[in-house]
């Protein structure tokens, strides 16, 4: 399990090849465009604009001793008296580094043919692509609240989905994902819950599928005869609300499996 965690880690869809293509995005966009999205440069040279912004570090004291044998000769000579006289011991050495603040300076240049940007170098991830660019990058979070219907109670209940992953590529996450549903009937009332792995997909930039299997934990209406059950869950999300990485969204879940399905609609907040 460790090992899959440190996998998923190491193909995550971050730093260094989400940045290429965030820049790579950029080329070819009107400036005013750019201006829009990541505001008033910090500096104008002909047709280069450059933005920067600044990171602080602070590095922590450090404090170090160590012992080491030290050994000290001496020579005697004198009348009745000739020889060599060692004395050995040992020594304290410490070194002290006081803490410091780093500000590490960092920066993005657009070099512009025109009113067009044609070329994009340095942190351009920190500011983001375009708004309409299909990149997704780094974690996934989200989490929904809605009314939620089963098939055995038809009658909506507050319900809810939550999930937490990472990206893959620009438009392919992993995500694990919880499921609960609410519902009530004439027979009395029903909870179903699903928890399973599944594949995020971005067909365009505010558009989310997803769809994986899962572990199905359903009820009989009065909350009774509770019975794991394998299944699946899927769902579908549309960021009507969408700024840089956060999305508001609304959405639809369904998870079934054998003799139970159940599903919720509502609306959710997203790192994505």
């Amino acid at each position: 399990m460790r090992i899959g965690a440190l996998l998923l880690l190491g193909a995550c869809y971050t730093g260094a090849r989400a940045n290429r293509d965030v820049s790579i995005a950029w080329r070819g966009r009107p400036a005013a465009e750019l201006d829009d999205r990541w505001g008033a440069p910090a500096q104008q040279q002909g047709p280069v604009r450059v933005w920067t912004f600044q990171t602080e570090h602070i590095e922590l004291p450090d404090f170090a001793a160590q012992l080491h044998p030290v050994a000290a000769v001496a020579h005697v000579d004198g009348p009745g008296i000739s020889g060599t006289a060692v004395a050995q011991g040992t020594q304290l050495d410490v070194a002290w580094h006081p803490g410091e603040l780093l500000r590490v300076h960092h920066s993005a240049a657009a070099l512009l043919d025109g009113p067009t940007v044609i070329d994009m170098q340095g942190e351009a991830l920190h500011w983001g692509p375009p708004n309409d660019a299909n990149i997704h990058w780094g974690t996934l979070l989200g989490a929904h609240v809605g009314m939620g219907v089963a098939g055995s109670a038809a009658t909506p209940l507050p319900s809810g989905h939550v999930y937490v992953g990472g990206m893959l590529t620009p438009t392919m996450g992993l995500v694990g994902s919880y499921s609960f549903v609410s519902a009530t009937g004439d027979a009395g009332a029903v909870i179903d819950q699903a928890a399973g792995i599944a594949a995020q997909y971005w067909p365009a930039t505010r558009i989310a599928l997803r769809a994986g299997p899962a572990l199905i934990l359903a009820s009989k209406p009065g909350l009774t005869d509770f019975a794991l059950k394998p299944g699946a869950s899927v769902g579908a999300s549309y960021a009507a609300i969408k700024v840089g990485t956060l999305a508001l969204d609304v959405y639809a879940d369904v998870c079934g499996g054998p003799g139970v399905a159940f599903g919720s609609l509502g609306v959710g907040v997203n790192l994505n």
